[in-house]
Formats: structure tokens, C-alpha cells, sequence
């Protein structure tokens, strides 16, 4: 009776289809060693061997039992599927409860969406791209996992096998491909983009801030994504105070900053009237704001008098002559 429950559990065992060729072979002689199972196996290659799963299974550990998961994913075996295979193969183990399992990961070598990007462009280039270009790929979330080793014991590498670019468009379309299987290629979609360089901010900065050349590094951006508005010219940056709180990395419009404010509404300014003869001073409140060079309207203290003043410093601004007996 034993040995006709032995002959039908190498019967299951062989019309699995998670099996290889090799495990389908009756194993001559019995395992006579204490077995423990592995919980989480981490496995290079393709296919799931003996001793992957059961610590102790001695001669018949190099045994493929199984296929392994694709690179990057993982399968689970169960109670039942391990009682087959250890009872294939004259194992010393039975499962403590039906929850038992053994779950394979398969390594992988991680190529991301900017690895994939940079050797799409570098194919650009090689066919008589703009070398100042980018490709962008149309999937954001685009992550390739390759074999960490193939049957002959190297390394698959991800290869741009074709890519078409529509001139006026600048989309493309390419195909990548890794090891040697038919299904290790995958199309792909995309567009070129012409890039500028941009002046940004290297970090934060507040409203009413002075932007120094420290502040500023230089970023390469699509020039389609890039607002009309926006400043290329660092020199139109440096000196300028921020009219609104300025993220780092993102590209700067002319509305966002402005000439330092040197006059605040509301506050004492001295107001001077320069004639060939003399000069006269006087205080005043300003009704405006009022940056280097601005002409401002300035409430006179003593007389209430409204004038018109240039902002020439700091709480200082210049009376011309044409309005000088406002002055009085």
C-alpha cells in the first residue's frame, strides 16, 4: 500500500506543469537527513532547484523542480504543492499545517525610466540627433526588471534594437530589448524635446528677498514647457527682489520679481530739491512704493503737500525742479 501511494505522488509530481523536465525522473535510493524548509528563497537564474526550497536535500538539491517568477516578481508554492515535491522525491517531510509555504524571489537588475531615457537618447544622437535634445518617454512609471544572469553566465543588457523619430512632431517610437528570449523586448513611446538652459533657484526663497548669484543654478528644460514669460538671462535675476515666495528648480517669469523695494508706503522719507544755487531738504510719508529710479508721491509733513519724488536710496528720493514749490 506504501508503495503505491509513493507511485502515485510521482505521478502528480509529473504532470505539473510548474515542473521541468529534469524533476520528472524517479529518484533511485531514499534521503535519509533531516529536512527543514526554506520560507523565502531568493533565486538568479530561471529555475527553482531542490535545494532552494528544502535545506538538507543533499544529492538531489541541484534538482529543477520549478520555474522561477519572472525578474523582479515573486510566486508562492503552497503546502500542498510542497508535500508533492517532497514526497517525489522520498523526502523526510510533511507540512506542520496547510498554511506552510515557501515564497521565490527572483533577482533582478533594476533599469529605470531615466537609465532607458539617457540610452534612447544616446541612439538619438548616434543616428544625427541635436546632441542638446532629450527623449521623454510617454509611460512616467516605466521600469524594466533584466536577468541578473543568463545561461551562459552573462549579464543581459538592455540595447535599443530600432527607433523611428517623425521630424515634425518628435515623436518616436523605439524597441529595447535585453537577453535572449523573444519575449525580453518591449516597445516603446516617446517624444524628443529641444532644451534650453534655464537660471533657477538652487533653494527657496522668501517674499521681499534679495536673489544673489548664489541663489542661481543652471537647469536644462524643454523649450516647449517653458512659459513665454520666462527670464533666461541670469542678469535680469541677480539683484531683483522676490515679489512672491519662489520654489527651487522651477523656471522664473518676469512677474515674479522685481527691483528692491527702497521706499515702503506709509514710511518718513527725505525728500531733496537741488537747484544751481542750493539745496533744501525736507520730510515727508510716501503714499507708494517705490523701487531705484520710480517716481513716487510723497505727502509733504509740514504742509501736507503732495509731490511727485524719484526714489534715488534708501528712504531718499529727488524733488525735480518742476515741482520745487511744493516744496515750501
Amino acid at each position: 500500500m506504501k508503495l503505491i501511494t509513493y507511485i502515485t505522488a510521482a505521478l502528480i509530481f509529473v504532470s505539473t506543469p510548474a515542473f521541468t523536465a529534469g524533476a520528472d525522473q524517479e529518484p533511485a535510493g531514499e534521503i535519509k537527513a533531516f529536512i527543514t524548509l526554506a520560507s523565502e528563497v531568493t533565486v538568479d537564474d530561471g529555475v527553482v532547484r531542490l535545494g532552494d526550497i528544502f535545506h538538507g536535500a543533499g544529492k538531489y538539491e541541484d534538482r529543477v523542480v520549478a520555474y522561477a517568477p519572472r525578474p523582479g516578481s515573486r510566486a508562492v508554492f503552497d503546502a500542498r504543492w510542497l508535500m508533492r515535491v517532497a514526497a517525489a522525491y522520498k523526502l523526510d517531510w510533511r507540512p506542520s499545517s496547510a498554511t506552510d509555504r515557501v515564497i521565490i524571489d527572483r533577482a533582478s537588475q533594476v533599469v529605470t525610466k531615466n537609465d532607458i531615457e539617457d540610452l534612447l537618447q544616446q541612439r538619438h544622437i548616434e543616428e544625427g540627433g541635436e546632441p542638446s535634445s532629450r527623449t521623454i518617454l510617454s509611460n512616467r512609471d516605466l521600469r524594466l526588471h533584466l536577468p541578473t544572469s543568463a545561461a551562459n553566465g552573462i549579464i543581459p543588457m538592455l540595447s535599443v534594437e530600432q527607433m523611428t523619430v517623425e521630424p515634425g512632431t518628435g515623436r518616436f517610437s523605439a524597441v529595447v530589448a535585453w537577453g535572449n528570449g523573444a519575449d525580453d523586448r518591449m516597445r516603446l513611446a516617446g517624444r524628443v524635446e529641444r532644451m534650453t538652459q534655464v537660471p533657477v533657484l538652487s533653494g527657496r526663497v522668501m517674499r521681499g528677498e534679495i536673489i544673489d548669484e548664489a541663489n542661481i543654478v543652471w537647469q536644462s528644460l524643454p523649450e516647449t514647457r517653458l512659459p513665454r514669460t520666462t527670464i533666461t538671462d541670469m542678469d535680469m535675476i541677480v539683484g531683483m527682489s522676490a515679489k512672491r515666495a519662489l520654489a527651487p528648480g522651477a523656471p522664473i517669469a518676469a512677474a515674479d520679481v522685481r527691483r528692491p523695494l527702497l521706499v515702503n508706503r506709509g514710511e518718513t522719507v527725505t525728500m531733496m530739491l537741488t537747484t544751481p544755487t542750493m539745496q533744501l531738504t525736507a520730510k515727508g510719508r510716501a503714499l507708494q512704493n517705490g523701487s531705484i529710479g520710480d517716481i513716487v508721491r510723497i505727502s509733504n509733513l509740514q504742509t501736507n503737500t503732495v509731490v511727485d519724488a524719484v526714489v534715488t536710496g534708501p528712504g531718499q528720493a529727488r524733488v525735480d525742479t518742476a515741482v520745487n514749490l511744493a516744496m515750501r
